[in-house]
């Protein structure tokens, strides 16, 4: 298959090993015609620079030749690359909502580019069914409804550097508080990473509304006001044990780590339900500690 963004000139060989659903009515593949036309051409062609191509080609036998343009099928009148992303886009107006076509060709061409190296490497190659593209098509309308919504960052990996500068907000600041650190505390800032992410990227691309947002957050303040409520009531009178308090702190977030699980739209995932318990803490919003809003108000950050 030979692909070129020009157009093979009527009656020319190029035009005439066009595939066969290219031809409108009155016209067909001729690959015969064709190795006629090339024939003559290398038989009587003074052209210096495709010498050694006529010779390779007149040294076929004829049958050969009928062979070889039998198996070439030149696919002109492509678009240019730049251009390549509109017309993908155009194609794929039936399969996507409106203003979702460019959000349909990247989840696309994310499924099709490494599929197809696969199948350029394998010895021998393997075809790809169409059926494996019209199922994925499939998948990508389903995902791509009007309520729903792509977790594009879940497994999203922030770097060492992007881990180390959230060291100075105030949702670290809430953990150290109630005595958390380790692998929970990393566990906590990469959450935090991949909510602040997935929903600026969301806002940005106008995919949700900040009134959504909003709603959400609500619904996980709402959530977490009487478990906060009950830790400060059993720690309203008597003497403060600090290391009980700490413990029943730890409680709360646990739950958050292990419990929460609050859909947004059409997903429940544990990313977006701790990282913005933690957008939410950092704004100090809520908070683990009785007294959070003393401990952390006079934190400075950056974020």
């Amino acid at each position: 298959m030979l692909v070129t963004t020009g157009e093979a000139p009527e009656g020319s060989a190029a035009s005439l090993l066009r595939p066969r659903q290219s031809y409108g009515p009155g016209t067909k593949r001729n690959p015969k015609l064709a190795k006629e036309i090339l024939t003559t051409i290398a038989e009587t062609s003074d052209n210096k620079s495709l010498k050694l191509a006529f010779s390779a080609f007149l040294a076929l036998s004829d049958a050969m030749r009928s062979s070889l343009l039998s198996a070439i099928e030149v696919v002109d009148r492509q678009p240019l690359l730049n251009d390549l992303g509109e017309e993908l886009e155009h194609s794929l107006r039936l399969v996507a909502p409106t203003g979702k076509a460019a959000l349909a060709r990247e989840m696309l061409e994310g499924w099709w580019w490494p599929r197809i190296c696969e199948v350029l490497m394998a010895n021998p190659p393997d075809p790809i069914p169409i059926s494996a593209l019209e199922a994925k098509l499939d998948d990508i309308r389903e995902l791509l409804k009007r309520d729903a919504i792509i977790a594009d960052f879940e497994y999203a990996e922030p770097s060492d550097i992007e881990i180390a500068e959230y060291d100075g907000f105030r949702f670290v600041k809430q953990l150290h508080v109630i005595g958390l650190g380790g692998n929970r505390l990393r566990f906590a800032k990469r959450d935090y990473y991949r909510a602040f992410v997935q929903r600026s990227k969301w806002t940005r691309e106008h995919v949700v509304l900040d009134e959504e947002l909003e709603r959400f957050e609500q619904r996980l303040v709402e959530e977490w006001e009487p478990r906060f409520a009950a830790m400060c009531d059993a720690h309203a009178e008597g003497e403060i044990d600090d290391t009980k308090l700490k413990q029943d702190a730890q409680e709360i977030y646990y739950w958050v780590e292990t419990e929460a699980r609050l859909p947004f739209r059409s997903i429940t995932a544990k990313f977006l339900n701790v990282g913005s318990y933690h957008i939410l803490a950092n704004d100090l919003r809520v908070g683990w500690h009785k007294d959070f809003m003393v401990l952390c108000a006079e934190e400075s950050q950056d974020g």
